[in-house]
């Protein structure tokens, strides 16, 4: 790997001939493992840093609801860090960071002769570097969502606040269960126009490796019913379906929205209803900041490879 990790052939020929020399080679794998143990440290630290941050200065440390409630309004039931955890990680990784940094000094100190310590760090630095890229994705990701989960959690309380009436509750419940099936499904056809734009020409390769339940059980049904299609067809025709599912959830979505409207007539309070119906409006839009975020991680996660690979190409 640390081959690899190398810009120019020179470089190549250069670090082989460096470790093929036992004492440089134990040295090198010593100043990788701290070196990526130092950056790590740091991630944590600032990452710690941040959920500190965001408990002082915007009250979102920790919060929970039952997971029958949880689940009666699509919402996750709990979300953020503890002020005792966030302190304890944030200590630990403060003291971490120089006393890894003083071993890496100490070590660096013990170089054997004729190394090229600049080529050395610019490798071990490359190597982590790429190693280390999906952690700094997902902890970006992480620094997103307690904000979101926190304002789910806000929203719905306020909304409860406010003493709905049970038909409003129930619309409530209604619009957020289907935006929440709705975000499913796209995610999952996300994920598979991606796998097809990627595979597609490779007859072979299958799905059962990425849980897509709603595309696999598409695709199966189209291949048991029609085995007359082509794999290129019966994707074009999953994602076609997928689709039309999706905008089932908008049409009901929209259906109870219209149907909270038709309570105007004869609703007492006209200026709690509107608030209600914002608050409502409000989550939905948090529901899809929070599912672009996901969705973001999970094509991330699933074809990182296939995208690394690309670069190096």
């Amino acid at each position: 790997m640390l081959l690899t990790s190398t810009s120019n052939n020179m470089n190549t020929d250069t670090l082989s001939e460096l470790l093929n020399q036992k004492e440089i080679l134990v040295f090198i794998r010593q100043l990788t493992h701290l070196v990526n143990k130092l950056n790590y440290s740091q991630l944590q630290h600032e990452q710690w840093s941040y959920y500190y941050n965001l408990g002082m200065t915007e009250g979102i440390w920790t919060g929970r609801v039952s997971k029958k409630m949880a689940e009666a309004n699509s919402m996750c039931y709990s979300y953020g860090r503890s002020k005792v955890l966030t302190k304890q990680r944030l200590k630990k990784y403060k003291q971490q960071c120089p006393q890894i940094q003083e071993t890496i000094n100490q070590h660096t100190k013990q170089i054997p002769h004729d190394i090229d310590m600049t080529l050395v760090t610019n490798v071990i630095n490359n190597l982590i570097h790429k190693d280390q890229h999906q952690l700094r994705l997902e902890l970006d990701r992480r620094k997103t969502m307690p904000r979101l989960d926190a304002e789910e959690h806000k929203l719905v309380d306020q909304f409860y606040t406010l003493k709905p009436r049970q038909t409003e509750i129930n619309s409530a419940k209604i619009i957020w269960k289907a935006l929440y099936d709705q975000q499913a499904i796209l995610h999952e056809l996300a994920i598979f126009k991606k796998w097809v734009q990627l595979h597609m020409p490779e007859s072979s390769c299958t799905l059962h490796h990425i849980q897509l339940t709603n595309i696999n059980h598409i695709f199966t049904s189209l291949a048991f019913h029609d085995q007359t299609l082509s794999t290129q067809q019966m994707a074009q025709q999953t994602i076609t379906r997928a689709g039309e599912i999706a905008k089932t959830y908008t049409n009901i979505v929209t259906a109870e929205k219209n149907k909270l409207q038709l309570t105007r007539t004869d609703h007492k309070n006209l200026q709690l209803l509107d608030q209600i119906v914002n608050i409502i409006l409000i989550r939905e839009h948090n529901m899809q900041q929070r599912s672009a975020c996901e969705l973001e991680r999970k094509l991330s996660m699933i074809f990182n490879e296939a995208a690394v690979e690309s670069k190096d190409d």
